[in-house]
């Protein structure tokens, strides 16, 4: 999950826990709110209807009256409820379900109504199955109690209506979730965005762009860290060009007092005689030089290769590796070595121009060190849709797993007896990747060491910012 999506949640989590916090008791408040609301509603309506009742039932001898029952009727109509009217014997003179003249008197809520007491309440009923909410008041005229009047709604009525306001409550706060989850993932963006621009610039320097830079503007934490980054790339491209210019001045100026020094070497070798007992040494000493140059000049070669700011140029590696073979093929079988050659006809890749020359030198070279005689060598080339390999597998004695990654390592060198400066195959590791390859050691089925180095099809591409 990316830090957009990840920075969007935090915040569209946080509104929802604000939410939570303020909705769950404001939901438990409403539903009080507007359960009072409905209970004071259902009062009032039998207050009124207790205004019309007044005069059926003062009277000595109460009886139904058919405007009172006719406006019980569309009551109990236009809102679903049960509605009784009682005289102050219990007796009920109208009722929405044509109840008339049965005694309520076993209703405490009737009871209760009838001695002067408004009561409301839930009570369960058989006949329905749930719980009823109910309103009783008394029908006074003057100080005389009359009778009273019951308003039933079946509970689950009632709950529906709540429920219907609280929904509109949990509409609301989804409403406000979408909406802040829009916001969140716009200002989301808008905070990676520069930090994805950023990240971009830093791949860039570590792909070798060492002039790429951080964009600054839009203020806060982020342009700070934008100007540090700038400062940081600043040195880091001062101390990089520094260190190149150094490996490369003084390798360069190291060259001449060594040819130098090799010249009087070589003078002092032709004063002797062929019997004198410093002859030795002075080979010796030549020899030490003749290494000496051999670094030197992989210094300035590992310097330039270093530069990752070289051009690349396709190149048909196949042909390149044919051209190598059949110039090591001599030396190859002075060693009587076989040195065969595995390609196809074609297999074009992006390379540092001369860098698959010098790769395929240096693993022939480091191959024929360690081949025994009567073995063979094989120069492969293969190709796949990432790109094009190319690989030594030789006949030796193999690498272990540790050689084998410490193998492109700066000096290293695995016979360290031999005559090598143990630059060659970092040379080939920076080679390879200035073209945007890679190089390593595997296990050969021939035995020995597998030398490889992949090469791409296509230039490496840099992100755009």
């Amino acid at each position: 999950m990316t830090m957009r999506w990840r920075l969007a949640l935090v915040l569209v989590g946080f509104t929802a826990l604000v939410l939570l916090v303020q909705n769950i008791p404001l939901a438990s408040y409403l539903r009080t709110v507007e359960r009072d609301r409905i209970i004071t509603g259902l009062q009032r309506d039998a207050f009124t209807l207790a205004g019309y009742a007044v005069e059926p039932l003062d009277t000595p001898t109460p009886k139904p009256n058919a405007d009172l029952s006719a406006r019980v009727a569309a009551y109990a109509q236009a809102t679903g409820a049960r509605v009784v009217v009682v005289d102050d014997t219990y007796v009920a003179i109208a009722s929405s379900e044509g109840r008339t003249g049965e005694n309520y008197g076993n209703r405490p809520e009737i009871e209760a109504a009838v001695k002067g007491e408004a009561v409301s309440g839930e009570r369960p009923s058989e006949s329905l199955g749930e719980p009823l909410l109910y309103v009783a008041v008394p029908v006074r005229s003057g100080s005389s109690l009359l009778g009273a009047v019951r308003l039933m709604y079946p509970s689950s009525e009632v709950n529906a209506s709540v429920d219907e306001r609280v929904r509109g409550l949990g509409v609301a706060a989804f409403i406000t979730l979408v909406a802040a989850a829009l916001i969140a993932v716009l200002v989301a963006s808008t905070v990676t965005r520069r930090l994805r621009r950023l990240r971009d610039t830093a791949e860039e320097i570590a792909e070798g762009d060492l002039t790429a830079r951080a964009e600054l503007g839009g203020g806060g934490e982020i342009q700070e860290l934008a100007e540090s980054f700038n400062t940081m790339a600043d040195r880091v491209q001062a101390v990089v060009e520094s260190q190149r210019g150094f490996a490369g001045d003084a390798s360069h100026q190291l060259r001449t007092p060594l040819t130098a020094l090799r010249l009087r070497m070589d003078r002092a070798a032709e004063l002797m005689d062929d019997d004198d007992p410093a002859v030795d040494q002075v080979d010796a000493a030549r020899d030490e030089i003749d290494r000496l140059q051999r670094l030197v000049d992989g210094l300035l070669v590992l310097a330039r290769a270093d530069n990752r700011e070289q051009e690349v140029v396709p190149i048909d590696i196949s042909a390149v590796a044919a051209d190598r073979v059949e110039s090591w093929q001599p030396l190859a079988a002075e060693r009587d070595i076989t040195l065969e050659l595995d390609s196809p006809g074609m297999a074009v890749a992006i390379a540092v121009p001369g860098a698959v020359e010098q790769i395929v030198d240096n693993f022939v070279d480091n191959a024929l060190e360690v081949a025994p005689s009567g073995s063979r060598i094989v120069v492969s080339v293969r190709t796949d849709p990432t790109g094009v390999l190319l690989a030594v597998d030789d006949m030796g004695p193999g690498m272990s797993p540790d050689d084998r990654a410490r193998a492109f390592d700066r000096f290293w060198r695995g016979q360290q007896d031999g005559e090598g400066s143990g630059l060659g195959l970092a040379i080939v590791a920076s080679l390879a990747d200035a073209g945007g390859g890679t190089a390593w050691f595997d296990a050969s089925p021939l035995g020995g060491a597998r030398a490889c180095a992949k090469f791409r099809r296509t230039p490496v591409v840099t992100h755009v910012r």
